[in-house]
């Protein structure tokens, strides 16, 4: 996010509807994502946007124009933490598993 967030929310408001937006974090979302972003992830249903921290991973899964089912796991973070840690100064990897059915519109 080294300081494109506004392309980043062009990007989110220019997507057709019908769309699935996959997104996630790599150094540093934290301080590089600008509120206005932030605030539209999180418009998106994001849970965790607001609470990244220096160095977090996150993922976030979902869809603009339609709603996709609450049995989908749709965002995780990891905070770092120097006791935590998978790899030095870095927090462990995030997977997000499911289906996403494919008639949802």
């Amino acid at each position: 996010m080294y300081d494109h967030s506004e392309e980043m929310v062009a990007f989110i408001e220019s997507a057709p509807q019908g769309s699935l937006l996959f997104m996630v974090t790599h150094d540093d979302g934290s301080a590089r994502l600008k509120s206005n972003a932030k605030k539209l992830v999180e418009a998106l249903g994001s849970k965790e946007i607001q609470n990244m921290k220096f160095r977090s991973s996150w993922a976030f899964i979902t869809a603009k124009g339609f709603k996709l089912p609450d049995d989908i796991e749709r965002e995780k973070i990891n905070h770092s933490d120097s006791k935590k840690n998978r790899y030095s100064g870095w927090p462990a990897e995030i997977q997000i598993e499911g289906c996403i059915p494919r008639n949802l519109m």
